[in-house]
């Protein structure tokens, strides 16, 4: 983070410097530029139960406060800083998931945090300093904005979309990973996305994400914890009918042992009006990885899923999503099964109702129930498969 941060104070300070030996309009340019941004604020109100058959219950009220400014134009760049704090109002009954952690209780992954969460410079589609970054759906690249405290990523990269009409390319490189976890991972990470929309029955995206990861525990040194995803996602809507298409190659990377592995998802809906009914067949292979994804959004909200099993992973899903009397309305179901098997893994029901109060303030209340299966002990060497129950309600207020 101090690297970000100091790096993109020392460009505008260079601007403001070389501003200063340049004639009064440019001062007053520059002036204009930094006191005529905008402030952007979002308080996020949470509790949290966790229902667990292995870990004591746990329960959790935090408070997440984001306060950002993005400076006016100068000359075409601008400026941007957020600051976050998640707090937990000294009632920590819960496993926050970093070292040293209550771990007698369940999972909660927000631990506290106060830190500068975004710092960039951006200007004629190039962005440099921490930033979010969230590719397509967010499957491989994603903030993770379901957390408290989201994932940004220490970064450059640049997009266009004015070369070609409709087309969409962007190129980011990475060099730290900075997870809900607070704890940050460097890497080496070059990642591209192309995206192709002209045709609204066919929208194309092509991607390489590559990732070199570094671990601390072996004093910092690239390690054989290395990765890459090669992918098409195709998706669309004719009339009323919608559907998503995606499928990508996971090989190592940087002589790195990760195994070869696919990834499949195929997912048809149709809109009745206010309601629509989504299908969705997803497959993980044996050794498929995305630790980077906005996981929570794939895979039942319950959580249970967010390692691949050792067998893989097979979800066969229906959503139901609704609007009715102003409130918005999810309800899906989940059957999981092991890719490489065929054994069961459980079922999850999910629901959730939001309600946009005001302008500025909402309230989500919000539920997941996982069933395992009896017959499956485990789905990986350290991850038991066991009931497992959530329960959220939240209120949330932007400006």
């Amino acid at each position: 983070m101090k690297h970000s941060v100091i790096f993109s104070s020392v460009i505008l300070a260079g601007a403001m410097a070389g501003a200063a030996h340049a004639d009064p309009m440019e001062i007053a340019l520059l002036q204009e530029a930094i006191f005529s941004g905008k402030t952007s604020l979002d308080l996020r109100l949470r509790s949290e139960w966790v229902d667990d058959s292995v870990k004591q219950d746990a329960n959790a009220q935090t408070l997440r406060t984001v306060l950002g400014y993005k400076t006016g134009d100068y000359h075409g760049f601008k400026a941007f800083i957020e600051f976050e704090d998640v707090g937990n109002f000294g009632r920590e009954y819960y496993n926050s998931g970093i070292p040293g952690g209550n771990t007698k209780y369940a999972t909660i992954g927000d631990p506290e945090v106060t830190q500068v969460n975004q710092a960039f410079l951006e200007g004629y589609g190039a962005k440099v300093g921490r930033q979010k970054i969230v590719f397509d759906n967010a499957r491989f690249i994603g903030d993770v904005g379901w957390r408290q405290n989201d994932q940004t990523f220490d970064a450059v990269g640049y997009s266009n979309n004015s070369l070609i009409k409709d087309f969409t390319f962007t190129l980011d490189y990475v060099s730290k990973v900075n997870p809900p976890t607070g704890i940050t991972r460097p890497v080496r990470a070059p990642m591209v996305n192309l995206r192709y929309a002209a045709f609204p029955a066919a929208k194309t995206s092509l991607f390489h994400y590559a990732v070199e990861e570094k671990n601390s525990a072996a004093g910092g040194n690239l390690t054989a914890n290395s990765w890459q995803h090669d992918g098409l996602r195709v998706d669309g809507a004719i009339a009323d009918f919608l559907y998503e298409a995606s499928y990508a190659q996971q090989k190592d990377y940087a002589e790195g042992t990760t195994p070869d592995a696919n990834y499949y998802d195929l997912q048809l809906g149709y809109k009745f009006g206010p309601v629509t009914l989504k299908a969705q067949h997803e497959v993980l292979e044996k050794g498929f990885k995305t630790p980077f994804a906005t996981l929570h959004a794939f895979n039942g909200w319950a959580d249970r899923f967010l390692t691949t099993p050792t067998n893989g992973l097979q979800d066969s899903n229906l959503k139901v999503l609704a609007k009715f009397a102003g409130v918005n309305f999810v309800l899906a179901g989940h059957m999981f099964k092991a890719d490489e098997n065929s054994s069961n893994y459980g079922n999850e029901i999910d629901f959730s109702a939001g309600y946009q109060i005001f302008k500025n303030l909402s309230v989500l209340a919000k539920m997941a129930k996982y069933n395992a299966d009896s017959e499956t002990a485990a789905l990986t060497g350290t991850i038991a498969n066991k009931d497992l129950s959530k329960y959220w309600l939240q209120f949330a207020y932007k400006m």
